[in-house]
């Protein structure tokens, strides 16, 4: 018998192993694709619309290429972003991209069809996305090689929303009248790029304050796309009603809501969003996901559909971690993606030359939770406009902001919504004037922000329904003043003269702050963004006057502000995202150390293995493996292929150093599809038994 069991344990090995399905290494830039650009697909509604795929031109492995289901933004069509679309196919994927209804192609072949228009990704978008699964799984002409039982969904901005219902709503049975039932099919993970979670929460901010992108939609000021009449009737209605709340329990009636199903998924879910974005802030996305129970990333950078000038260094390296997100999670490659460390933000650059280029390397940095901060420095609002880290030892005068509508202007929800011109800024402004209270806090130290900040104010409100915008901004020494983040308060049945307490979570934002800074917290009755972004309004203004006094003062009686203010960390960052071995030319690497740091050792080091297991140093950890390569740099800083990988930082506490292996070009095609992983370690002082590790930095190699 024991014999017996040993074959049989042996067969059902030898049948694992025959039934698993690796993927190729592919070459350099990936494997040629191939394009099937128009194949028409119909919905069990009737509705027609059309999809592409692309898939690599080579045989397909027996078990198929894994499916990545491709959403295009709001007004586009399912050729948006195929750069992107086309490199994740070349890595070893079919990618099925379609226009989504009342749009694309899809806008003008259903006239007359009675849900012609978009729902902005309601239910019917839902069973829209799981039916076009459940095509490109059943149709005949993807048989053989296209596997939809291994299925992604990525999109950004309206595709972002697909991606989160996605990871939702997987695997659950979907109800929508009027069409086939269904459950949605499951998918293994999600890549939701540039919306947060839950739109209904961002259309209208705390159930009372209508964003103002969401307003524009409803005015008709966007192309590209055939709105619900019926979804615009009702939001125009209670947008002029100025109750949202009809809406609202719609929007729940309907399904829409998907807190609790996202709750309770399992899925994987990356989420890139940029720090500064028109529509929203990536706070509720970041919530949202910290929700789920399953694996979760999240990216904070630049750019996007929404956002000013796209990083094309930054989008490279969000690129690369969505590939490895769809090969750990479609192809089971061990890729350590889920294990590092959850959180990344980008670091914004204040100087406008330095953030608006397009080509500047930003730094990085890795974190556990950027909601919350272990050590933040707590600032007190006092009566002298100040913030000080003294609270306040007796009672101090109110700070009032008020709001007086000109009463002379036209200025209601219905000409708000139905004439342009009121809603442009220098006419709301003359309007509906700005109103301001502004604290200062001098920066005696070079300081960092890698987290979100929180504010706690007592207030006042004279009315009861009310707003209070609060914006944290910062100005450098001769610099602008650049607005970091913001949030919002609001009642909607405030008891007039009675005290109330609100904590506002601002959203986490990553900035280095130079010494003689001036940070500031602007309190306001508009939610007026500034620059970096564009200035404009977050959210409509309330129609009437209202007034709210802010409250200074000793104990309870007091408002506050909480900064995530740290001693800057060394970062590391490279121009090259992915390293072409054919050519291996030389990389730059940027040491950015901190001023303080001016003229201290350092060394540079990369291995192939990845950032975990992280390998302790001194009194820090270097958040590298320590493999075999790791220790022949360590050894090798003076060869000439390492340029400055042992040196000091300059006065103003930065260095650049480069990688050079080009006279060994072409370098072995084996190494394609590994990453090199970069980190470096600045000591306190010369005897160098202390010091600072950065954070990690990847090149991909092909």
């Amino acid at each position: 018998m024991r014999l017996v069991s040993r074959l049989v344990l042996a067969v059902l090995c030898v049948r694992a192993v025959a039934q698993t399905c690796e993927r190729s290494i592919p070459p350099a830039g990936g494997w040629p694709v191939h394009v099937e650009s128009a194949v028409p697909v119909a919905y069990s509604d009737g509705y027609q619309t059309f999809g592409s795929l692309i898939r690599p031109t080579i045989q397909a492995p027996w078990c198929g290429w894994p499916l990545v289901v491709f959403v295009h933004p709001l007004g586009g069509s399912r050729v948006v972003d195929l750069p992107l679309q086309m490199q994740i196919a070349a890595q070893g994927f079919a990618v099925w991209s379609y226009d989504v209804r009342g749009q694309g192609q899809a806008a003008v072949v259903n006239p007359g069809h009675p849900q012609a228009g978009t729902t902005l990704w309601g239910a019917i978008e839902r069973c829209d996305l799981a039916e076009q699964i459940q095509f490109v799984g059943l149709a005949p002409q993807f048989a053989g090689f296209v596997d939809a039982t291994r299925c992604a969904v990525i999109g950004s901005s309206q595709g972002g929303a697909h991606a989160w219902n996605a990871a939702a709503w997987s695997g659950q049975p979907l109800s929508v009248p009027g069409r086939s039932p269904l459950s949605f099919p499951v998918v293994a993970c999600a890549v939701a790029n540039d919306y947060v979670a839950e739109t209904a929460h961002s259309w209208v901010r705390g159930g009372q304050l209508w964003n103002s992108w969401f307003v524009e939609v409803l005015a008709g000021s966007f192309g590209g796309f055939v709105l619900d009449p019926a979804l615009l009737q009702a939001a125009r209605a209670a947008f002029v009603a100025q109750d949202p709340a009809p809406l609202l329990a719609s929007f729940v009636a309907s399904g829409r809501n998907i807190t609790a199903p996202l709750a309770a998924s399992t899925v994987p879910v990356l989420y890139t969003h940029a720090c500064h974005d028109r529509i929203d802030s990536p706070l509720l996305g970041l919530q949202a996901l910290q929700s789920t129970a399953g694996a979760r990333r999240a990216v904070l950078t630049t750019g996007g559909p929404h956002s000013s000038t796209e990083n094309t260094r930054e989008r490279a390296a969000r690129d690369a971690l969505i590939i490895r997100w769809l090969l750990r999670w479609l192809w089971s490659e061990a890729e350590e993606v889920e294990l590092e460390d959850p959180y990344v933000l980008a670091e914004l650059p204040l100087d406008a030359g330095r953030r608006d280029d397009p080509s500047y390397p930003w730094n990085r940095h890795h974190l556990v939770d950027p909601l919350q901060s272990a050590g933040a420095t707590r600032l007190w609002l006092h009566d002298d406009s100040s913030l000080q880290p003294q609270q306040p030892t007796s009672s101090q005068a109110v700070a009032t902001i008020e709001q007086i509508i000109d009463p002379s202007a036209a200025f209601g929800p219905q000409d708000y919504l139905d004439v342009p011109s009121t809603r442009e800024l220098t006419n709301l402004l003359a309007a509906c004037p700005l109103d301001e209270e502004v604290y200062s806090f001098p920066m005696a130290q070079e300081r960092q922000l890698a987290a979100g900040a929180v504010a706690g104010l007592r207030v006042v409100p004279a009315d009861s329904d009310w707003m209070l915008a609060a914006l944290l901004t910062v100005q450098p020494p001769l610099g602008d003043e650049v607005m970091l983040t913001s949030a919002c308060i609001h009642g909607a049945a405030s008891t007039p003269g009675t005290a109330e307490d609100h904590v506002l979570l601002f959203s986490p934002i990553a900035a280095r702050v130079p010494a003689g800074s001036v940070l500031r917290l602007r309190l306001r009755n508009l939610w007026l963004r500034e620059a970096p972004m564009d200035r404009q309004l977050e959210v409509a203004p309330r129609f009437h006057d209202f007034r709210v006094d802010v409250v200074h003062g000793p104990g309870a009686a007091c408002s506050w502000l909480d900064l995530p203010l740290e001693p800057v960390r060394p970062k590391i960052v490279s121009e090259t995202t992915w390293y072409d071995l054919a050519t291996a030319p030389p990389m730059t690497i940027h040491l950015r150390g901190g001023v303080e740091r001016a003229g201290h050792p350092y060394y540079i080091t990369f291995g192939l293995s990845g950032h975990l297991p992280a390998t302790p140093f001194l009194n820090d950890v270097m958040p590298l493996e320590s493999d075999w390569l790791v220790g022949i740099i360590s050894v090798s800083w003076f060869q000439p292929e390492l340029l400055h990988f042992l040196h000091e930082l300059d006065a103003a506490g930065e260095a650049t150093a480069v990688v050079d292996f080009s006279a060994y070009a072409p370098l072995p095609a084996e190494l394609t599809g590994l990453r090199l992983s970069f980190a470096a370690f600045v000591f306190d002082d010369a005897i160098g038994l202390t010091g600072a590790a950065t954070n990690p930095c990847d090149v991909f190699l092909r």
